[in-house]
């Protein structure tokens, strides 16, 4: 099996290729837009491969930088065309930390900026919950980026090129693999530019916002929820759509949609819908929207 990762997220970048036993590791320093590409070629001319030839892409999706985790996405996006049965698996700038770090019960901290920082609580080596945005962190034990030099964290660490790849191997040993089409960046919170469109938006269903509509499910339906797995699976389906409301980038409300043939024809069946908060007309807006596709595509008049 030969496997590229790809890690773009913080300044240093890390890259690893994996083919008969023998592995390159190599370490970026440049602009990652530019070398990054580069780099991947000489190290795939080295094992006298070409991208046809890769079988998993392992890749970190954040959070850190919002235009170097762009930069792997969109080469592994790339790929995937020249590679149409690619498989990919997925780590996060979290567990990259904890690995450095150890086991134990901690908080891995990174600085979001503007006074803010991206933080997920660790036990004995396992992710506690999601991963969040705070003004304030407290812990007997924070885990921080070295090269970021907080001043309020415990414990600093690097992220060695070595330790991505083994992380991104163990996944692929316990077969975590996912599709390149439902890759999506972990940013935790909006670019500048994003966050000067503030309120409730109607969007289409992605990676960043599974987490809150799992966490909307199991509030609405408990026991019988699905589960986090099921609404991933609903991101790849060709016959499924599905819409979220947000409000400042969090999703407050889900409707997820199967497209079937009915006795008449074309139907569309709407298999869950919930929301935060009631009485607020989320339901509404998301039905309203299922009902105007079904319009355009001549389900209804």
């Amino acid at each position: 099996m030969n496997i590229l990762c790809i890690n773009t997220a913080f300044s240093v970048a890390n890259l690893a290729l994996e083919s008969e036993g023998k592995v390159i590791l190599k370490e970026l320093n440049e602009k990652h837009s530019e070398a990054c590409l580069p780099a991947l070629e000489l190290m795939l001319d080295e094992m006298g491969l070409k991208i046809q030839d890769i079988d998993v892409v392992g890749v970190n999706v954040g959070p850190g930088s919002f235009t170097g985790i762009r930069v792997a996405l969109a080469l592994i996006k790339g790929f995937s065309v020249a590679c149409p049965k690619l498989k990919c698996v997925q780590t996060n700038s979290f567990e990259l930390m904890a690995k450095a770090f150890g086991n134990g019960s901690f908080t891995t901290v990174l600085n979001a900026l503007s006074g803010k920082f991206y933080t997920a609580k660790f036990a004995d080596g396992e992710m506690q919950g999601t991963p969040e945005l705070k003004n304030i962190v407290e812990d007997k034990v924070l885990v921080g980026l070295k090269q970021e030099n907080l001043n309020f964290v415990t414990h600093n660490v690097e992220i060695s090129t070595q330790a991505f790849y083994e992380i991104c191997k163990e996944k692929v040993l316990k077969n975590e693999f996912v599709s390149s089409g439902v890759l999506e960046p972990m940013y935790l919170r909006k670019s500048q530019a994003e966050e000067n469109l503030q309120g409730v938006r109607l969007e289409k269903l992605t990676q960043r916002h599974l987490a809150d509509v799992y966490e909307i499910s199991k509030e609405e339906f408990g026991s019988s929820s699905w589960s986090l797995q099921l609404f991933e699976q609903e991101l790849i389906e060709n016959n499924r759509f599905s819409y979220v409301i947000t409000d400042n980038g969090r999703a407050v409300s889900f409707i997820n949609v199967l497209e079937c043939e009915g006795e008449q024809g074309k139907e569309f069946n709407i298999l869950n819908i919930a929301s935060k908060e009631k009485h607020q007309g989320y339901a509404t807006k998301l039905l309203q929207e299922v009902l105007n596709k079904a319009k355009v595509e001549g389900i209804v008049n």
